[in-house]
């Protein structure tokens, strides 16, 4: 008599959920107070469905998560209703210096509000004799800087020159990035960038 097969052994699916990584990412945040400057986001991967449609080689550069939770701690008097696309330098009160490091913001330009997926482009302005060094590029967002680095290089081209990001899905709504870069000089340059995503209302 043939023996009976053994039953297969189920299969354990592990699922991982974005929302508690990032409530334990913020979390941990504000336990180290200033033993640290920004929070690590998790790896970026396709954008994942949610109530509007994405284009198959979009990805996900901010979290509805994290968009809620920037939303929740964000000072009221913070971020106000913002009309257009607005860039600020972060150098510093004093008079922009015409030789000094700078990030010019390329795209999205000034209007009412931007469509997602975000094309982001950016030039870097260098001082005579100075060069960019790409690889200390960073970009953090929101009250909590979380940082959005690692996640934005793998779907964008960054060189000496500037940063070009394609179909970089974020949620509607108001957002703030923090943009810097350094030099060879040891020169930083910061920017700040605050975009409406989605139709205005």
């Amino acid at each position: 008599m043939a023996a009976a097969e053994s039953p297969l052994p189920p299969l354990h699916l592990r699922s991982l959920s974005l929302s508690r990584g990032v409530a334990a990412v913020a979390f941990s945040f504000a336990c180290a107070g200033t033993m640290a400057q920004a929070v690590k986001a998790p790896p970026a991967g396709p954008a994942r469905p949610a109530t509007q449609a994405v284009p198959a080689l979009a990805f996900e550069l901010v979290t509805p998560a994290e968009a809620q939770r920037d939303r929740e701690l964000r000072p009221k008097t913070d971020l106000p209703e913002l009309p257009d696309v607005r860039t600020r330098s972060l150098n510093g009160a004093a008079p922009a210096v015409p030789s000094a490091l700078a990030i010019r913001v390329l795209a999205p330009t000034a209007q009412a509000s931007v469509p997602a997926p975000l094309r982001i482009e950016l030039a870097f302005e260098t001082p005579p004799g100075a060069r960019v060094v790409p690889s200390s590029f960073r970009v953090l967002y929101g009250v909590l800087k979380i940082d959005l680095t690692d996640r934005l290089r793998r779907f964008s081209t960054i060189n000496e020159r500037g940063v070009v990001v394609d179909q970089a899905v974020v949620p509607d709504g108001l957002h703030r990035l923090f943009l810097q870069v350094a030099d060879d000089k040891g020169n930083v340059a910061e920017q700040e960038l605050r975009l409406r995503v989605g139709v205005a209302s």
